[in-house]
């Protein structure tokens, strides 16, 4: 593909970004504005809603400004003054960052990539610049600032994970192309003068500790999907609490399905020990679940409750996925010819708990925020304590998954030596006899 041509794919790649993030906010809402409302009602409320709410996703902060008579009505605490919402439904990012993985991986296969990741990435940013300048009003306001930095960052993450993974820059004709070949075969230079016990520790620790984070998130997954099918009932009686009708439900649903990360991660936070906060005081841990006043999503009818009997007896989750890690991981140990280092392996696992902790407390940062005025400021996990309770829990694990495949290669090592040195001796024994009926 020629350069006109590939800027021109990228643009429309990147224009799916706002078309299909947008269209599945805003096509429930206009038939709800169409059958419901009659069009009775301003149809820019209906579009600033789809437009913050893909904004918000994004990571984009929105500063809401309740008029005073109906912040008395709510009984919200500090509802009256203006006041920062920056939780982010993460299904929003999640589709952004798939939208740019298929973007990159399109690239790959081009001679001039790079111009086409450029221009992809500008376009998501003029769009989310769009976006802000058109959604804000004098109850939201979006930054417009970060509506042109934070979805284009999203965008171009997602990018990168397809594009420098597949792409071959060695045969690239463009001066980025040759530039980013030098600059990736003089990290690879200096990765290979890394002394080899260093090396091993740091891959092990940087391989590991992502296989952790996705053993975690993957039973996290499964809990949430066993709470919504264990609460059915209840989630489906707020439902009808809410008198949304067809139309508003399917809004709401797709709204509620834009969370479902944030639930998966907490539900994370919850194995690891700490829990999550859906308000200031209030706490959702193995312990026991105390929350006040909540917003009205149905889904929130799956929280677990707690199993005081059990208590913190879930974390055996998490230590079971991190013996599990050191188990898979002992074979790259001993192929490193390292395995045989008592200070190799400990260090080994105990990366794997801190790469596998900070990753965890980025997903806690970012799964979390302020969803409200007053109490609703905190919502979602304390990454500290996310980062402390799975790196103890982490570590030590994968220590002792590498110590028992280290042992269990020793004794067969061991087993092995003494069979062959029976063996040696029998085939000794067998020669000389043959050599005495030999001579006779």
């Amino acid at each position: 593909m020629n350069r006109p041509f590939t800027a021109f794919l990228a643009f429309l790649d990147a224009l799916l970004v706002g078309a299909i993030g947008l269209g599945i906010l805003l096509i429930p809402l206009t038939i709800l504005w169409l059958t419901q409302f009659e069009l009775a009602v301003d149809y820019g409320a209906f579009w600033r809603v789809a437009a913050n709410f893909w904004l918000l996703g994004n990571g984009v902060d929105l500063l809401v400004t309740i008029d005073p008579t109906l912040a008395l009505q709510l009984a919200l605490q500090g509802a009256g003054v203006p006041f920062d919402i920056g939780f982010a439904p993460l299904g929003v990012a999640v589709l952004t960052v798939l939208l740019g993985w298929r973007s990159g991986r399109r690239l790959a296969d081009s001679d001039h990539r790079l111009l086409g990741a450029a221009v992809g990435v500008l376009t998501v940013a003029a769009i989310g610049w769009l976006v802000a300048s058109g959604a804000g009003s004098d109850s939201a306001r979006p930054s417009v600032v970060q509506a042109l930095v934070f979805p284009a960052v999203i965008y171009a993450i997602g990018m990168a994970t397809s594009l420098f993974t597949r792409a071959d820059f060695s045969t690239a004709t463009d001066p980025a192309g040759q530039a980013v070949d030098i600059l990736a075969r003089s990290l690879r230079g200096i990765v290979d003068r890394v002394p080899t016990p260093v090396a091993t520790v740091i891959s092990l620790g940087a391989r590991g500790g992502a296989m952790a984070v996705a053993g975690v998130m993957g039973v996290a997954g499964l809990l949430v999907c066993v709470l919504i099918l264990g609460h059915y009932g209840q989630i489906i009686s707020l439902y009808e609490s809410l008198q949304s009708q067809l139309v508003g439900g399917i809004a709401l649903t797709v709204g509620q399905l834009s969370i479902v990360p944030n639930m998966v991660i907490w539900a994370a936070s919850w194995l690891l020990g700490p829990g999550f906060a859906l308000g200031t005081g209030s706490v959702v841990s193995p312990l026991g679940t105390q929350v006040g006043l909540i917003p009205a999503l149905p889904i929130l009818g799956a929280l677990p409750q707690g199993a005081p009997a059990l208590g913190y007896a879930v974390i055996v989750v998490p230590v079971v996925v991190g013996f599990a890690v050191g188990v898979l991981l002992k074979p790259r140990l001993t192929s490193a010819g390292t395995a045989s280092s008592p200070v190799v392996l400990v260090l080994s696992g105990i990366m794997v708990g801190i790469v596998g902790a900070s990753m965890l407390a980025l997903l806690a940062i970012w799964s979390g925020g302020a969803a409200g005025p007053g109490r609703l400021v905190d919502v979602g996990p304390d990454p500290a304590a996310v980062w402390l309770w799975s790196a103890l829990e982490l570590a030590p694990s994968a220590v002792l998954g590498l110590t028992v495949g280290l042992t269990r290669r020793l004794f067969s090592s061991s087993s092995g030596g003494v069979g062959a040195g029976r063996a040696a001796e029998g085939d000794g024994d067998r020669t000389s006899a043959e050599a005495d009926t030999n001579k006779l």
